[in-house]
């Protein structure tokens, strides 16, 4: 953690832009030796550009000076979530849109599942559980979550956020994450990564005009729970600025056992058709850098 300090004592001493121009030269690095997340923001922004409204969305067609902007895209948003972590909040920005329906749901201390992506920056979301009250848990697959729950804990103790290590194959994070939605709390979850271990739970789906596989837990989990689920967004608008939104996704509401595969299916089609609009709406923010087409993608 000790980076995080350091980046801390940097930024409050030398500000956003110093900051910022540091990433040039560590992005640069990565981009010359990070071969797996070039290939794989090629591959995504290629087949961005393949569609009509993604030629509109990046206005020309991707070169590697495209895939070095994605990838400083997604160091200045590390660099955000970091000031977050060490406790600089307030140096952000958040701007609440559409989020009405979770601030509802606080009120009526009912709990629910908030669906995200790696759209954007996840991060950010944990400054809504200052502003509203909610008591947000993250599902991560770390086995660092006890580490980092304190080190939240110590920087900033006023945000009501833990964290619920995930191990693929264990059922120990359905029955916490049951236990948060009973008490009113919100559990967040990333709906577009397969790990490899959930590969049976999985469904291909038209996403960006290919096949892609996405994961079916958080949908099923759901239909058991009968909780409500929102999908939030946080993306970057400008220096330190976010546009945060929770839109209503899927209805509370019980499944039967024989008709939760199915229910599963039909919102993971939903949520990659809106994610594909905000990869439109934000098409250098989808920071998902590996194979995500594999079952289909050639070489790049």
């Amino acid at each position: 953690m000790s980076a995080l300090y350091l980046i801390r004592w940097f930024y409050r001493y030398f500000g956003r832009r110093a900051s910022v121009a540091l990433l040039t030269p560590i992005v640069a690095y990565f981009f010359v030796t990070g071969r797996a997340a070039r290939r794989a923001s090629m591959d995504y922004l290629r087949t961005l550009w393949a569609m009509p409204r993604g030629r509109a969305a990046l206005g020309e067609a991707p070169t590697w000076r495209h895939v070095f902007r994605h990838l400083h895209e997604f160091a200045e948003n590390i660099l955000d979530r970091m000031i977050v972590w060490s406790g600089d909040a307030e140096r952000i920005q958040i701007d609440d849109q559409a989020t009405e329906h979770l601030l509802d749901l606080v009120r009526e201390r009912r709990g629910a599942l908030l669906l995200s992506s790696h759209i954007g920056s996840y991060d950010m979301l944990r400054l809504l559980s200052e502003r509203t009250g909610i008591v947000l848990n993250v599902l991560m697959f770390t086995q660092h979550s006890a580490r980092i729950n304190s080190f939240f804990e110590r920087l900033y103790p006023e945000l009501a956020i833990r964290l619920i290590h995930f191990e693929p194959g264990s059922i120990d994070a359905a029955f916490e994450m049951k236990a948060a939605i009973d008490r009113g709390e919100f559990v967040g979850i990333l709906g577009d990564r397969v790990w490899e271990s959930e590969h049976d739970r999985s469904v291909t789906v038209p996403f960006l005009g290919r096949p892609a596989r996405f994961p079916l837990g958080a949908f099923l989990l759901q239909g058991v729970l009968g909780c409500p689920i929102l999908l939030t967004v946080c993306v970057r608008t400008g220096p330190g600025r976010y546009a945060a939104a929770a839109q209503p996704f899927a209805p509370a509401g019980f499944v039967s056992r024989p008709n939760r595969a199915k229910h599963a299916e039909e919102l993971a089609r939903r949520y990659a058709t809106a994610l594909e609009e905000w990869c439109l709406r934000a098409p250098y923010q989808w920071f998902n850098f590996f194979e995500f087409w594999r079952d289909d993608a050639g070489p790049t």
